[in-house]
């Protein structure tokens, strides 16, 4: 509960949103264990002089997947569909172990060792919200073959520095133990989570004690 009275959204909505057509996305939440660590890790960015915020419009999240809709009933509706999702699956260990970069968007981020969990997590969204008739919004990006999971640090580095970067963070960098345990709906250009939905399904044989 702890992140999530940390991100919670803030009112009014940003210009331009109070009504009509919204890009919703459904993301993951980490507990607040690993909500602080990847802050400790923007740090080492915002002192090397990359002007981010001390703390990002969302929390630390992987996208999983979005859909264009509109505010009211059908956006309550893809927080439905996703806590319907979030009630199938237990929560994610993992570990991120990867500083990683796309040069196009100049952006660093964290991304996780292979797991069996986060894939079954997304390949659920992305089917659930295609189901409810929502083409993802992200287009392809988003389909489960081609889906590369990150938690963004930074973006809009200038190129030339965007290597140098990555390199001062992975020097200092420790593999970070983290849990996915909730789904997140967010909006584009807003601020906090709409919803939050703790992951409660079963636990994986494997994952038992």
């Amino acid at each position: 509960m702890a992140a999530q009275r940390r991100d919670t959204p803030q009112e009014p909505p940003p210009r331009g949103q109070h009504s009509g057509v919204v890009t919703a996305v459904v993301c993951t939440a980490f507990d607040a264990a690993t909500d602080d660590a990847v802050y400790a890790v923007r740090e080492i960015l915002r002192d090397a002089g990359v002007p981010l915020p001390p703390r990002p419009p969302h929390r630390p999240h992987f996208t999983l997947t979005a859909a264009r809709v509109v505010r009211g009933p059908e956006l309550d509706r893809v927080g439905d569909v996703a806590a319907e999702v979030a009630a199938r699956h237990a929560s994610v260990p993992l570990a991120l172990t990867e500083v990683g970069r796309f040069g196009r968007a100049g952006a660093l981020w964290l991304g996780p060792a292979p797991s069996r969990g986060l894939p079954a997590l997304q390949r659920d969204v992305y089917r659930s919200l295609k189901r409810a008739g929502w083409p993802p919004a992200f287009g392809e990006r988003s389909a489960p073959n081609l889906w590369v999971p990150h938690c963004t640090l930074a973006t809009r580095v200038a190129k030339p520095r965007l290597r140098e970067l990555q390199e001062l963070v992975a020097a200092q960098y420790e593999p970070i133990r983290a849990t996915v345990d909730a789904l997140a709906v967010i909006l584009v250009g807003g601020r906090g989570d709409i919803r939050h939905l703790a992951l409660t399904g079963p636990t994986p044989p494997e994952s038992r004690p």
